[in-house]
C-alpha cells in the first residue's frame, strides 16, 4: 500500500469539510509520506469563501501539505484570483491527478 495520499475535494457541502478535517488530522500524525489535497469543480467556490468552520482546518492543511485547485475550473468560476490570495496553487486538474497516480499516490475523493 502506498504511504502518499491525494485528498480530492469535489463537494460545497458538508462533505468538503470532512475531507479537510481527516486531512488536516492525517497531516498532524505523520504517519504517510506525503499528502496533498486538491479542491476541484464547486469546491473550489467553497475554498474561495471558506464557513467559518473551515477556516482553521484549511489553514493547518495549507501550514504542512500543497493545496491545490483546478486553474481551469477557478477562471471559469471566476475565483482564481481570490484562491491565488490565500496561497492555493492552481493546477490543471486532470494533470495533477494523472501524475499522482504514476508517482503511487491513493487517492480518496470527497
Amino acid at each position: 500500500m502506498s504511504s502518499k495520499l491525494l485528498v480530492v475535494v469535489v463537494s460545497d457541502d458538508a462533505k468538503a469539510s470532512v475531507g479537510v478535517r481527516m486531512a488536516s488530522r492525517m497531516i498532524d500524525r505523520g504517519n504517510l509520506e506525503d499528502i496533498r489535497v486538491l479542491f476541484f469543480g464547486p469546491s473550489e467556490r467553497l475554498l474561495a469563501d471558506p464557513p467559518a468552520d473551515l477556516v482553521e482546518p484549511l489553514r493547518a492543511v495549507g501550514a504542512k501539505a500543497p493545496v491545490l485547485a483546478c486553474r481551469f475550473v477557478a477562471e471559469e468560476f471566476g475565483v482564481a484570483q481570490r484562491l491565488l490570495d490565500v496561497g492555493t496553487a492552481l493546477v490543471p486538474a486532470g494533470q495533477e491527478i494523472e501524475q499522482r497516480l504514476l508517482d503511487g499516490y491513493q487517492v480518496m475523493t470527497f
